[in-house]
Formats: structure tokens, C-alpha cells, sequence
């Protein structure tokens, strides 16, 4: 079941003169079973949108339809545990979040909290451990003597122990190396390819969408500015120019090479193809 948003509105410090908008009349749907990134400047609204998903913000006004809960102004969730079981979200620095003696009871913490057993929370723990990387050997370490890579792997574990059908990352890649970020994307596409979870990513890496995104949505001041098809989204630098954010390398390359004179579809969008089209062209000069 897609994620339907209808008129979402959400408002911080409403009725005080501290008020601000920070989300303003968005209707969205966002595909089942697809890898969804949602871009901005800071503070065009990104963070605010996903809150709303797993109930940690209600909106000022419209709705929301997330796997089978409506979430509207004024009304307690019909069961906030279940809908925030099926919506998994991960903070920026999820490692923070960090607080038990033992790996092992971390991740175990929500599982218990959910109602199951303490032999059945420590089956799911070493079930979940090779997902993200890691073996049993990490069971009776202390989270806080991992490397930092290392910690958002046990917070992240502790997140997907509960199996939720979404997965929500802001900016899940934040302050890792070039290696550890690619390890993480490609542990969140496994999730989506071969679990067929449901992945939304909140990020400023535009690399990142190119190659693992299928749909795009930009946010500006707190409305949905542009959305689109991954490919056809890069066919339009404009649109991050326009919000003050870099394409990709390979964009930025091809826009070059057209003010240059070079005759490039718009359909090219990977190095290989790119580097064929400029030869068949450069032979024809020679």
C-alpha cells in the first residue's frame, strides 16, 4: 500500500508568535515498493514530512494514509506501536540513539517492547545481525567500543529487527567515509530489491539518487516544488539549480559538453553511454 498524503499541512508553535509553516498544503502518493528520495535546502520541509509517517508529528491540517492508518489533526492514533512497527525511521546519526549495556539488548529492546519473549527477541536479534554485516561475536560488546560505521549498523539493526514495510532515511549517510556510505546504501537497496521493502530517502547526495533512486520529490518553503521519474528528473538540471543544489558529476559533465557543442540525448545519463556518444562525434571530426 503506496502512501497517500492529502493536504498536509503542519505548523510548529500554531497560535503563538512563534509560529511557523513548515509544511503547506502537500498531496502526494508515494509508490509501493519503490525507492523514493525526497530532496531540499535545509529547512524546505523534508524532516517535518516524514515525522508525519510513523506518527511522531499529526498534522495542523489535511490527512495521511500510511499502510493501513489515517492520521489526521486532533485524533491519537488507533494504536501508535503497531503503525510505527510497520514504519521504520531512521534519524540522521541514529547512533545517538545508542543506550544499553550490550549490543545484543539494544537491539532486542523493541522486539521485548512489542510483547515478545526474551528467548524469542534474542532469536530475532541473531537473525538480524547478518543483515546488517555483522556476526554474533558482537552480541555481548557494549555499543559505545564499536567505530562509528559500526554503531549506526546496531542502531539501524535495532530498527529492522521489527520488519517494517517502509523504511525512512534522513540522511542516513551522514558523516561516513566514501566506503562506509556505499556499504550502507547497498545494505537499504538489498532491503528494497530482495524484501521489496518500501525505502523514502531524505538526502542532500545527489549521487545517490542518480544510482539508487527511482522517484524523486523536491521540497521548497515547505510545498512540493517538482516530482518525478528518476530518469526524467535528470533530464532537468534546472530544477536543482534552481533550489541551489549541485546535479551529479555526470549531469554537470554533459552540460558542459553541450555548451561546447556536443550533440547529447537526454536519455544519456551513465558514463559508458556518454563516452560513446562523445566518440562517435569526435571521429566524425577527425
Amino acid at each position: 500500500m503506496s502512501i497517500e498524503i492529502h493536504n498536509l499541512e503542519h505548523t510548529y508553535n500554531a497560535g503563538t508568535t512563534f509560529s511557523h509553516a513548515a509544511i503547506k498544503g502537500i498531496n502526494l502518493q508515494i509508490p509501493d515498493g519503490k525507492v523514493t528520495a525526497i530532496i531540499g535546502q535545509t529547512g524546505s520541509g523534508k524532516s517535518t514530512l516524514v515525522q508525519h509517517f510513523n506518527g511522531l508529528l499529526l498534522p495542523t491540517a489535511g490527512s495521511l494514509e500510511v499502510c493501513g492508518f489515517h492520521i489526521q489533526p486532533l485524533l491519537k492514533i488507533k494504536d501508535v506501536k503497531k503503525l510505527r512497527k510497520e514504519v521504520g525511521l531512521v534519524f540522521q546519526f541514529p547512533e545517538y540513539q545508542l543506550f544499553e549495556e550490550t549490543i545484543e539488548k539494544d537491539i532486542a529492546f523493541g522486539p521485548k517492547n512489542f510483547g515478545a519473549s526474551e528467548q524469542e527477541a534474542q532469536d530475532l536479534v541473531k537473525k538480524i545481525l547478518p543483515v546488517v554485516g555483522l556476526d554474533e561475536s558482537y552480541l555481548e560488546r557494549s555499543p559505545f567500543e564499536l567505530s562509528g560505521g559500526q554503531k549506526r549498523r546496531i542502531a539501524i539493526a535495532g530498527i529492522l529487527v521489527l520488519n517494517p514495510k517502509v523504511l525512512v532515511l534522513d540522511e542516513p549517510t551522514a558523516g561516513l567515509d566514501p566506503q562506509g556510505a556505499k556499504e550502507m546504501m547497498t545494505l537499504f537497496m538489498n532491503l528494497n530489491k530482495k524484501e521489496n521493502k518500501t525505502v523514502i530517502l531524505v538526502t542532500h547526495d545527489m549521487e545517490h539518487v542518480m544510482k539508487y533512486c527511482d522517484h524523486v520529490i523536491v521540497m521548497d518553503h515547505g510545498k512540493v516544488l517538482h516530482e518525478a521519474d528518476v530518469k526524467e528528473f535528470f533530464q532537468k538540471p534546472e530544477w536543482l539549480l534552481s533550489i541551489g543544489i549541485n546535479p551529479p558529476s555526470i549531469v554537470r559533465l554533459k552540460c558542459m559538453l553541450i555548451e561546447k557543442g556536443f550533440e547529447i540525448p537526454d536519455s544519456i545519463l551513465d558514463e559508458e553511454s556518454l563516452l560513446e556518444c562523445i566518440k562517435g562525434q569526435v571521429i566524425q571530426h577527425v
